[in-house]
């Protein structure tokens, strides 16, 4: 009886010392991680603590407060069939051959996005004579910029130093690797518009700059910067500006101009998956 009277007050304890000092600092973290992006103006922690108490949620408002380009994103409950079925939005979603040319919609950057994009661009590799790809970025609002640079890598084969990310005050090169020569080497046309951003608008960059592609649209956001996605709680995450993006010698801070002009309506994201 004393055993077990002694282990019940030793688990107490623990529980108490937990609460009081073990437990997971939500706002702690969030403040911690977004110091390691583009934070000039980030509220003191102590600050966001005294004003929101534990409420992760409010302290995340009052960062977006002092910067202006994070913003929260709300997390869409699963249902159970997405659970039990594992179901994955992919990254490719149109391809298709229309008047000889090879149409490929790319609205993500996703875990497989590089097999996904390859096996869009596999029959022009086994077909001869393909005359364009057109490569659709109007709906890609931007993602994981490692992912986007292995996409890259299957128009422009392995480039050093393609992208330059800057970030408290240091700047960063990032490689285009690519274990292969590019499958598709000749006319390439992308589609921009003004739902293309961020790392979006880094690949219409790359392209042009490193594949010689032909950009047609109208201008597109001008994010020229990656974000963090910090997580706040269950249903909502924090994007927070973690680097300033650079391809040398082009510019979109103000928005990528395109080559060839289109009307806003061409240029708009399309809803359907035609």
């Amino acid at each position: 009886m004393r055993i077990w009277s002694a282990l019940l007050i030793t688990a107490i304890s623990l529980a108490a010392g937990r609460a009081a000092y073990g437990m997971p600092d939500r706002i702690g973290r969030i403040w911690e991680l977004a110091q390691q992006g583009m934070a000039e103006k980030l509220p003191p922690l102590e600050e966001l603590k005294n004003k929101c108490g534990a409420d992760a949620v409010c302290a995340a408002r009052l960062i977006i407060d002092a910067e202006p380009r994070a913003r929260l994103q709300r997390v869409p409950a699963p249902d159970t069939d997405r659970i039990r079925l594992q179901k994955r939005t992919s990254s490719v979603t149109h391809a298709e051959w229309r008047a000889g040319r090879r149409h490929i919609r790319l609205n993500y950057f996703g875990r497989n996005v590089r097999e996904e994009l390859r096996h869009a661009l596999l029959p022009v590799a086994i077909k001869a004579g393909v005359p364009e790809v057109v490569l659709d970025l109007r709906c890609n609002g931007g993602g994981d910029v490692e992912r986007m640079l292995s996409a890259a890598g299957l128009f422009t084969g392995p480039v050093e130093q393609a992208l330059i990310a800057k970030a408290d005050g240091a700047s960063r090169p990032l490689p285009i690797t690519s274990d292969t020569p590019p499958i598709f080497s000749g006319r390439l046309t992308v589609r921009i518009g003004p739902d293309t951003a961020s790392s979006g608008e880094a690949l219409a960059a790359l392209l042009k700059k490193f594949a010689n592609a032909r950009l047609i649209g109208t201008r597109t956001q001008g994010k020229s910067y990656s974000q963090q996605v910090i997580p706040v709680s269950q249903r909502w995450h924090l994007l927070f500006p973690q680097a300033n993006l650079r391809v040398p010698g082009i510019d979109w801070q103000n928005g990528l101009v395109p080559d060839v002009p289109r009307s806003e309506a061409e240029a708009a994201c399309p809803r359907s998956s035609a």
